[in-house]
């Protein structure tokens, strides 16, 4: 037999069932009670007493008082300076709980250190957040595939640049150099743009490509996120001076911080060593 709660929410609703399985065998015994009760009435064995004070005969049900009348029955021979001690059995109601919380605690045993159906704090915490960080990548899965060359943003964060250049060593070295410095396409690495060096125009070029240039699209093969962490790759190559660059084209651009960071160009050096 193998039971397993996933979430808070299955286990809570487990001891939900087990306590309503608890109260119904107290309420069970309650009922028998009352039937019992009701018999000896039909009897007329108290008839009497169940007219005078019925509540009070469902009362001793519960408490299974002895009558003041009837305590002689249950004194014991005990007498400490005039004071007497009366044998009374312990209310069916407590011993209900008593027992009820005997049961609860041989099977929350059961539960999480026999047979482990249920996981520890520490291990749902562990789930828990398994998983929201799923969630949370889930989401920024699904922002990433809304970006565009308009929203496109500088994102200067290691992982971001070091998946950019894992993506530029794979499809952009043919073209542009290993290191950027140029070949069939242009030089990355200095300040002179043919279609604008912001990381919205290197952005929209990389997506839709320039045919009549020979550079193809590559919204087909590379995700919204991919073409960013690219761009922003490129970014990263601006003012390296690599070795043999090809001679500056187009327009020099002077965009200023959305173009390169330091922050950006510190990661580049990172990622390089």
């Amino acid at each position: 037999m193998n039971i397993s709660f996933k979430t808070g929410e299955e286990l809570f609703q487990f001891f939900i069932i087990v306590i309503l399985l608890l109260f119904t065998l107290i309420l069970l015994g309650v009922v028998v009670n009352i039937f019992m009760i009701l018999k000896r009435i039909n009897k007329g064995e108290a008839a009497n007493a169940a007219d005078a004070e019925p509540e009070r005969s469902f009362w001793s049900s519960l408490t299974n008082a002895v009558p003041l009348d009837k305590e002689d029955s249950v004194l014991l021979h005990h007498d400490y300076d005039g004071i007497k001690e009366l044998d009374n059995h312990l209310p069916p109601w407590w011993l209900g709980l008593f027992y009820g919380s005997i049961v609860f605690g041989i099977i929350y045993i059961l539960n999480y250190h026999v047979w482990q159906w249920s996981p520890l704090q520490t291990e749902e915490y562990e789930l828990s957040m398994t998983e929201a960080k799923a969630e949370v990548e889930a989401y920024q899965a699904k922002l990433g595939d809304s970006i565009d060359e308009k929203s496109a943003k500088v994102d200067a964060s290691p992982k971001a640049i070091a998946e950019g250049k894992i993506i530029f060593s794979e499809k952009c070295v043919a073209c542009h150099g290993a290191n950027g410095e140029g070949g069939v396409g242009p030089n990355l690495t200095d300040e002179y743009w043919l279609h604008g060096g912001s990381i919205n125009d290197i952005f929209g070029v990389i997506k839709h490509g320039v045919p009549e240039k020979g550079m193809i699209s590559w919204k087909a093969t590379l995700k919204p996120k991919q073409i960013q962490d690219v761009a922003n790759y490129i970014i990263t190559l601006k003012g390296t001076n690599p070795s043999n660059p090809k001679a500056p084209q187009g327009e020099k651009y002077e965009g200023g911080g959305d173009a390169t960071t330091a922050d950006a160009a510190a990661t580049a050096e990172t990622t390089k060593m």
